[in-house]
């Protein structure tokens, strides 16, 4: 069985899911981001070749995101999840990868939210 050495997860990573209908103060209704889970993970941004690769595929994607296997996130999609590293908001491109297919770890596409 494969496993996934903790070292690699460095960065500490906040999920936020969009939230239908809450209230605000005022006490209009709405969508709006509700923090989740914070977790570690890998945060790597694409340069050179790869970004020139992942921009063929998805002409947004800045930055992949690894983590260990959740099943609400490999449900989700960038109409339901955003993720937060510091101060920095990615939004999900497309689906969530199983990497190795054995629900170990997840590879997620991200872009940088504007």
């Amino acid at each position: 069985m494969r496993t996934v050495r903790a070292g690699k997860y460095r960065h500490r990573v906040t999920l936020e899911w969009l939230t239908p209908n809450v209230r605000s103060d005022s006490g209009e209704r709405g969508d709006a981001w509700v923090p989740g889970i914070t977790v570690w993970a890998e945060v790597r941004q694409l340069r050179g070749r790869l970004l020139f690769a992942a921009d063929q595929a998805s002409s947004e994607t800045t930055a992949t995101i690894r983590m260990r296997w959740r099943q609400p996130v490999a449900d989700a999609t960038g109409k339901s999840l955003r993720l937060r590293h510091g101060a920095q908001l990615y939004r999900v491109d497309g689906r969530p990868i199983d990497v190795d297919g054995r629900r170990i770890e997840l590879e997620v596409m991200v872009h940088e939210w504007v």
